[in-house]
C-alpha cells in the first residue's frame, strides 16, 4: 500500500533508499542528498504490485511484476527523492499515484482518497502531475492551438483564470520566462519552463515531478528547487521527485 500524505507536518526529506524496484537496487549515495535530518515520516506497509496488463486487460501469463513491494508512506510537507535505473518503473511509480494506472482502490491512497478511482483529486488540483514529455503536436492548458504555432508565453500563462497574481509573477521570475517568447521559436528548454509555470500556477497538496528539469539550465533548475522547497515548508505541500540529476539537492 502507498499513501500519500498523512495530516502531520514535517519538512523532513524521506529517504529514497524505502523505495524498492525489481531487479533495481537504489543506490544510497543518491538518496543521501535529500535524506531526513533527523527521523524518517516514511513507514512500510503492505507491498504495491504493478504490471501492464496485455491486450485482454491482464498481465501476460508468467510475467514478472514491473513494481513489486513498493511501500510508502508521506506526510504533508515532506519531500521524497524517487532514483533507480532506467527501465526501474520511476515513472510507472509516478504514474500509478497520479491515478494514472489503474490498481485496486485500497493499494493507493492519496489525501485518504483513492489516486485512480477518485477524479476529485485532479479536477480539483489538489494532486498535480507534471510530466518529461512535451509534445510539440496536441493542445495545452486548455488553449485549442498546437505548440509548434506562433503562440506567446504571455498568452499562455497569463490565459489561466483564478489565479494568484503574486504566485504567477513569482513562478515567471524564479523560472526566468519572458512573457514575449514566441514558443514556435524558442528552444526546449525555453519551453520547458513555460510547461513548468502553467503546472505550478495553481496550488497543490501533493505534486509528482517526472523528470522535467532535464532542459533546464543550472540556474533555472537551482531556482525551481528552491521554490519547491518552500512549497513544503510554508504551505505543507508534499512533493516526490524523480530525477537523474543531483545537483543542487543538498539542501
Amino acid at each position: 500500500m502507498c499513501c500519500v500524505p498523512g495530516s502531520e507536518t514535517t519538512k523532513n526529506f524521506v529517504p529514497a533508499n524505502r523505495v524498492r524496484f525489481r531487479n533495481s537496487p537504489i543506490p544510497a549515495t543518491a538518496a543521501e542528498k535529500w535524506r531526513a535530518s533527523s527521523a524518517t515520516s516514511s513507514q512500510p506497509s503492505s507491498g504495491l504490485k504493478f504490471n501492464y496488463p496485455g491486450i485482454n486487460g491482464h498481465p501476460p501469463p508468467g510475467s514478472k511484476p514491473l513494481i513489486e513491494d513498493f511501500s510508502l508512506t508521506l506526510n504533508a510537507g515532506d519531500r521524497c527523492l524517487l532514483v533507480g535505473s532506467n527501465g526501474a518503473g520511476k515513472t510507472t511509480i509516478l504514474k500509478i499515484l497520479g491515478g494514472k494506472h489503474m490498481v485496486e482502490p485500497h493499494m493507493v491512497r492519496v489525501l485518504g482518497r483513492s489516486a485512480f478511482h477518485d477524479t476529485t483529486l485532479t479536477g480539483s488540483g489538489d494532486l498535480s502531475y507534471l510530466g518529461g514529455e512535451w509534445r510539440r503536436d496536441v493542445a495545452f492548458a486548455g488553449f485549442d492551438v498546437p505548440i509548434q504555432m506562433d503562440v506567446s508565453a504571455d498568452k499562455f500563462i497569463n490565459g489561466v483564470a483564478g489565479i494568484d497574481p503574486e504566485r504567477r509573477s513569482e513562478l515567471i521570475k524564479v523560472l526566468n520566462i519572458d512573457l514575449s517568447w514566441r514558443l514556435h521559436k524558442v528552444s526546449d528548454g525555453q519551453r520547458r519552463r513555460v510547461q513548468i509555470c502553467m503546472g505550478l500556477l495553481k496550488p497543490y497538496k501533493v505534486l509528482l515531478l517526472d523528470v522535467i528539469t532535464v532542459d533546464l539550465d543550472v540556474l533555472a533548475r537551482a531556482g525551481l528547487l528552491k521554490f519547491l522547497k518552500k512549497e513544503c515548508e510554508e504551505r505543507g505541500a508534499t512533493i516526490i521527485y524523480a530525477t537523474h540529476i543531483f545537483d543542487g539537492l543538498e539542501d
